[in-house]
């Protein structure tokens, strides 16, 4: 409803903390060459003395109705627009930077860069979480490699992705990787590989064809050092993006394509792909298997179902459930929300407690260890992944949702974290 208002105020927030980056700072730009009122504003809004003004104010009224305060604002502006059309156009300009202020007022305090529309206080102020984690700063980039041999290469924190050859490995930027000889066949055998990410891990993949794969935290892709010339098949647990390669097969297959399908097998389903470009998230304690076409078309089958009854064509924008392995559910998908985390946004809607913790604790290597008095209900809101665990937390915390962090090695003393 007021998306534009708080994407622009994730911009200010992301300013005002030095973290924005080169397309935000284009944006931004591009917003404040607009008129001399929005160059005015933004400077009011930067001002660091009105920023302690607004953090004080924050603590002293209260989270409950400083956020009630601020939708109800944004609300009665929206209807004030609404009910006059004739609102000369300078009118209407001052409303939108009134918006925009209030909204970014809030971000800004927040220092978190996360916006939401739901009422605060669903938890109860009761409600409280005891969560034990090995570190408190936001995920980056790690991976492992495995080889055929048990031989595993960890791979740089330095980099953001690893370009797999024929008979190398190189990262992204063209710099090399040790250990190039294992990628050579033996006896002729092509090798399987496995990707990794742990905890807290995130990194790109080129494969073999070209297909080039975003893998999430917590996630895993098998894949073979190379493909063959009937099927390219790789096997994914955890999440991933796909950007597959178009790749000339040797024959025309039964749909009429020339181009050498790709399959990727996840729990109790197998998506196959001639060149598109796609998300799975298929975490094993999520209960359900959620494949998003966003370029392309995907068919979705059931492994366990006869041809028939377990077969979906996707179209771009739909997304497919499985929840089971009888039924295959397709429904319209919010693309920005499924490729948040590849954009490095935690993205929630309509999420409870338990969703969003498990998504926290994949990035951040926490566990659940205690839970008292929660509710069910639901949350929606984005925020940026380059926050620590505290900071994430800090904004349930305005919900009502109280916690604790505790360290998770037992040689350490438990310490509960109370700062970032």
């Amino acid at each position: 409803m007021f998306e534009q208002e708080f994407d622009r105020a994730l911009l200010f927030s992301a300013y005002a903390k030095g973290e924005l980056d080169a397309n935000g700072q284009q944006q931004l730009n591009s917003w404040l060459n607009e008129n001399e009122g929005n160059r005015l504003l933004f400077n009011s809004l930067m001002n660091e003395e009105e920023l302690k003004k607004k953090l004080i104010r924050f603590n002293s009224i209260g989270s409950d109705r400083m956020w009630d305060k601020t939708l109800q604002g944004l609300s009665t502006l929206n209807t004030e627009n609404n009910l006059n059309n004739q609102v000369p156009k300078q009118h209407h300009t001052i409303k939108l930077w009134k918006k925009i202020s209030i909204a970014a007022s809030i971000v800004i305090t927040l220092s978190a860069g996360l916006y939401f529309y739901n009422k605060p206080g669903y938890w109860g102020k009761s409600g409280h979480v005891v969560l034990a984690v090995n570190h408190t700063e936001p995920g980056g980039n790690r991976a492992t490699l495995s080889l055929a041999g048990g031989k595993t290469i960890s791979l740089s924190e330095t980099k953001t992705g690893l370009v797999i050859g024929e008979k190398q490995l190189t990262y992204n930027d063209g710099s090399s990787v040790d250990a190039h000889s294992e990628l050579e066949e033996k006896n002729g055998e092509t090798m399987m590989l496995t990707a990794s990410t742990p905890r807290g891990g995130t990194y790109q993949f080129i494969l073999p064809d070209g297909t080039h794969v975003w893998l999430n935290a917590e996630s895993k892709l098998t894949f073979p050092s190379k493909f063959s010339r009937s099927e390219r098949k790789v096997q994914l647990s955890g999440e991933a993006y796909f950007e597959v390669a178009k790749l000339p097969g040797p024959v025309v297959s039964a749909n009429g394509s020339k181009n050498i399908p790709f399959l990727v097998l996840s729990k109790n389903q197998q998506v196959e792909v001639l060149g598109t470009h796609f998300n799975i998230s298929c975490y094993g304690d999520e209960g359900t298997v959620k494949t998003t076409l966003l370029e392309g078309s995907v068919k979705v089958s059931l492994l366990s179902a006869s041809k028939a009854a377990g077969n979906v064509i996707l179209n771009p924008g739909q997304q497919a459930v499985v929840d089971g392995k009888s039924e295959i559910k397709v429904a319209q998908a919010d693309l920005e929300q499924i490729i948040a985390w590849k954009n490095g946004l935690f993205y929630f809607k309509d999420a409870d407690l338990k969703t969003i913790l498990r998504t926290f604790s994949r990035w951040y290597d926490m566990d659940v260890i205690a839970v008292d008095q929660l509710g069910d209900r639901k949350f929606s809101g984005k925020l940026y992944r380059n926050v620590n665990a505290h900071q994430a937390l800090q904004v349930l915390k305005l919900l009502g949702l109280e916690f604790s962090l505790e360290k998770k090695e037992p040689k350490i003393p438990k310490n509960i974290i109370t700062k970032p």
